[in-house]
C-alpha cells in the first residue's frame, strides 16, 4: 500500500490534533519522555515539549523535510540577532549548543593550550578537549557548590586559551551573580576567551541581568552559547547558536560540522523564539516543581542546592547505585552519576503530575 503526500499529511495532522487535545496549559502539550511506563526525570528536557503553535508549524512543514531550505535558516539567524541585539554575522547557527561549544573550543584550542573550568560542571568541555590537543584545568567549587571565580582567575596562565563557565551550572544548578561574572570576564587577559554556556539561563528569574550577551555587544572576548533544547522543548530537533564578537565568530564558524540545519527544526525554533507566553508558562511551572523538591529535601533532612535551571542537585544519603535501584522500583528514571559528588543526585523537574509522583516516591526511596 502506498500513500500520496495528501494522505500522509492527513495522518500527521490527526496525530497533531490528538496531541493538542491533551493540552494541559495555555498552548501546551505534555510530551511523554519514554516509551515505557516509567517517568523520565533524568535528561533535563522540558517535560511539556514544544508549544501548540510549534506543533502546528511542524505539522505544516513536514512535507518540506526533503528540501535544503537555506532561506528559512538565514531568516532565523536574522531574528535571533535582532532578539539578542547583535549583527547577524555574530550568530553562529549550530546543531544544538553542543556543536557551538565544540566549535568554540576548536577555534580557541586547535593548537593546544589549556581550558580552565570547574571540576564539577557540564562534561562537554572535558569530552572535547582531547580533540583540540589541549588540556583542562579543574578548579574546585566553593563549599556551597558554586563556581569559585577567584580561584579560577588564579589558575589562568599564559597557556590558558579558554575559560568555560556553565551558568546556571549543570549539575549543581547554581547561578553566578551577573555583575560578579561581568567583572570576572573583563579582568581576564585579552587573549583569553570566556565561553559562557547559557543553556538553562532562561529558566532563571532575571535572565537578562544574568546573561553575558551585553559583553559580546561591547566587543569583549566573550562567547555565549544558547540552545532551543531546554525551555523551548526542542531537544530532539538539535537547534542552537553561539553569539560572539565578529572576528571570533568567523573563527568559530570555520570549525562548524553542520552547515545546514533541518527545516523542521528551523521553523520550530523560529516560532518558539517569539512565543514568550509559552516560555513564561514553562518558567513558572518549572519554578513550582523546584519548590516541590526543596520542600521534600527539607522534610527529609537532605542537603540540596537551590537551583536556577530545570533540575535540582541533592544528597540522598546513600550510594548512587542504591538510590538508582530504589528510584527505578518506584517507576522513576532520574539518577545520573557525576564526578566529585558521585553519590549526589540530579533530578529533572517534570510536569506537575510527575512531580506529584516523585513527591510520593522519594520518602519511600529514602526510607522514611
Amino acid at each position: 500500500m502506498t500513500m500520496n503526500r495528501r494522505e500522509l499529511f492527513k495522518i500527521s495532522g490527526g496525530i497533531a490534533a490528538g496531541l493538542a487535545a491533551a493540552s494541559t496549559g495555555p498552548g501546551l502539550v505534555a510530551q511523554s519522555s519514554t516509551a515505557s511506563n516509567k517517568i523520565n526525570l533524568s535528561g533535563n528536557e522540558n517535560p511539556y515539549g514544544p508549544s501548540a503553535a510549534v506543533l502546528e508549524v511542524l505539522n505544516q512543514s513536514v512535507t518540506d523535510a526533503n528540501r535544503y531550505n537555506y532561506g528559512i535558516q538565514q531568516e532565523l539567524v536574522k531574528d535571533i540577532a535582532k532578539k539578542e541585539g547583535v549583527d547577524p554575522e555574530q550568530i553562529i547557527f549550530c546543531s544544538g549548543s553542543t556543536e557551538a561549544i565544540y566549535s568554540t573550543m576548536m577555534a580557541c584550542m586547535s593548537h593546544g593550550g589549556e581550558a580552565v573550568t570547574s571540576e564539577l560542571t557540564h562534561g562537554l568541555v572535558y569530552q572535547f578537549a582531547p580533540a583540540t590537543g589541549g588540556t583542562v584545568v579543574q578548579v574546585p567549587l566553593t563549599s556551597g557548590l558554586e563556581y569559585d571565580l577567584d580561584a579560577m582567575h588564579a589558575r589562568v596562565t599564559a597557556d590558558t586559551k579558554l575559560v568555560y563557565v556553565c551558568n546556571p551550572n549543570n549539575p549543581t544548578g547554581t547561578l553566578i551573580d551577573g555583575n560578579q561574572l561581568r567583572d570576572f570576564c573583563t579582568s581576564l587577559p585579552e587573549d583569553t576567551i570566556t565561553l559562557i554556556d547559557e543553556a538553562y539561563i532562561e529558566y532563571s528569574d532575571d535572565f537578562n541581568y544574568a546573561s553575558m550577551v551585553d559583553l559580546v555587544r561591547a566587543g569583549e572576548n566573550v562567547v555565549v552559547t544558547r540552545t532551543f533544547s531546554k525551555i523551548h522543548g526542542l531537544a530532539g530537533l538539535r537547534v542552537g547558536y553561539a553569539i560572539a564578537p565578529p572576528e571570533i565568530a568567523k573563527r568559530i564558524a570555520t570549525f562548524k560540522v553542520c552547515r545546514f540545519q533541518g527545516p523542521m527544526g528551523v521553523v520550530a525554533a523560529n516560532v518558539s523564539l517569539n512565543d514568550t507566553e509559552w516560555q513564561d508558562f514553562c518558567r513558572i511551572k518549572n519554578k513550582e516543581g523546584r519548590e516541590v523538591v526543596y520542600k521534600l529535601c527539607e522534610e527529609l533532612d537532605l542537603d540540596y542546592v537551590r537551583a536556577s535551571g530545570n533540575f535540582v542537585f541533592f544528597d540522598p544519603k546513600m550510594s548512587y547505585a542504591e538510590y538508582n535501584k530504589r528510584l527505578l522500583a518506584q517507576g522513576i528514571i532520574g539518577a545520573r552519576q557525576f564526578p566529585i559528588k558521585q553519590d549526589w543526585a540530579r533530578i529533572t523537574i517534570g510536569t506537575t503530575e510527575e512531580m506529584e509522583v516523585f513527591a510520593k516516591a522519594l520518602p519511600t526511596v529514602i526510607g522514611t
